[in-house]
């Protein structure tokens, strides 16, 4: 069986954001966690990246705001009113944690004239070569320990955010629902796509070599498969039949399926 790749699209703003988020966070701690000094050095270029990404005032706003919506779905569908299930703690623990960062959100890594510098520099072709900034081809060349402890202490107050984007999203990936589809001449329409549906996955082989493109709102849904290449920005539409697993994700209960 051919290797399955999996596109996620995101239906709303607040979810691009969080997908956005998981994904920097997911290249910091790969990175962090390797030994070699280049990877530390995309470990802290990612780290300024996701300074910028979440640096919208009512960010940490959406993020409880979502947490709390939860929070009350999961107590409304349980019967028992004095038990919380691990996934409400989960929600009420990721809640606390969020509320104790008083700071705005990296707030700690503005406030260090170093860090901007250097980040300033990263801006600028050939920038941190070490004539250029040589602070930090001193601070690349520190022992491994040292650099790792900067990297956890620079992220530390920023892993509340990290840890609650990856709950709700797993509950977003969660609560779905599947289609076996096949796009005629590499095109799909889907007329009824069900209530409050925040994501589409689409699930297809690895060896039919395509990207899928998707344009999707609450009355349809299309979806024109590419051909992936890396010759132009857009490939030409593929004229085969593709399979694929359509998944339509939703914070709240799927109730309307199609």
């Amino acid at each position: 069986m051919s290797d399955i790749i999996t596109f996620e699209h995101p239906l709303s703003e607040r979810v691009r954001n969080f997908l956005r988020l998981e994904h920097l966070f997911s290249r910091f701690y790969t990175t962090r966690d390797q030994a070699d000094i280049w990877a530390h050095h995309t470990a802290l270029s990612t780290l300024f990246e996701i300074m910028d990404c979440a640096a919208r005032a009512e960010f940490k706003l959406d993020i409880l705001q979502e947490l709390e919506r939860q929070r009350q779905q999961i107590s409304q569908s349980e019967r028992e009113q004095y038990d919380a299930t691990p996934e409400q703690e989960a929600l009420y623990q990721a809640t606390q944690n969020l509320q104790e960062v008083q700071q705005k959100f990296g707030q700690h890594l503005r406030e260090n004239e170093w860090l901007m510098g250097v980040k300033q520099r990263m801006l600028v072709s050939g920038g941190t070569s070490p004539f250029d900034l040589p602070s930090y081809y001193y601070w690349l060349q520190l022992p491994h320990e040292h650099r790792l402890a900067d990297l956890n202490c620079w992220i530390r107050s920023l892993t509340p955010t990290a840890e609650a984007i990856s709950l709700l999203l797993s509950i977003l990936r969660r609560n779905s629902f599947s289609l076996d589809c096949c796009a005629t001449l590499g095109n799909y329409q889907n007329a009824k796509l069900g209530n409050n549906i925040h994501m589409l996955v689409v699930d297809v082989a690895q060896s039919y070599q395509t990207l899928p493109e998707i344009s999707a709102n609450k009355y349809f849904t299309h979806i024109r498969f590419t051909q992936a290449t890396q010759q132009s920005p857009r490939g030409k539409q593929l004229e085969t039949n593709i399979p694929f697993q359509l998944k339509m994700c939703s914070f709240d209960p799927i109730t309307d399926k199609p």
